[in-house]
């Protein structure tokens, strides 16, 4: 996997009507109400952020007492946010940027699936194993 992205905490795709397409928490946040909010409100920076983007990797989006999100943009307007730790401090955008463009390839390739209904819930083995190497991912140096 590219560069270093540990103790992510959660992915979530999102589509232009701010329906949930997929998330994905980890085990040990799974029930925490505080990571979806988290996300919810992650989604207002976005739209913030995305009037004055020159560019669909949109950066750190913002960041609480435990947590900080970065965010990505398909042309099709389908929000892509991740959550990490705030104890990450390790985090550089190129390794944000290879995150991201994983992410969205796996994305376009659900979306070839002809069984796949636009604007539905994703199901992805392949998804779910990328966000799950995300979570266990330590840094390479």
């Amino acid at each position: 996997s590219a560069g270093c992205l540990r103790m992510a905490v959660a992915v979530a795709l999102i589509g232009r009507d701010n329906a949930r397409l997929y998330t994905r928490v980890t085990e040990r946040e799974r029930d925490d109400y505080e990571v979806q909010m988290f996300i919810h409100c992650t989604l207002d920076i976005v739209e913030d952020k995305l009037s004055k983007a020159t560019e669909l990797y949109l950066g750190l989006l913002t960041s609480n007492h435990k947590y900080k999100s970065y965010g990505f943009v398909t042309n099709t307007g389908v929000k892509f946010i991740l959550v990490l730790s705030l104890a990450n401090t390790t985090v550089k955008d190129t390794d944000m940027r290879a995150h991201f463009k994983r992410l969205h390839l796996l994305y376009t390739n659900c979306l070839s699936n002809p069984f796949y209904e636009l604007g539905k819930p994703l199901k992805s083995r392949a998804l779910d194993d990328a966000c799950a190497e995300l979570f266990r991912s330590t840094p390479t140096e």
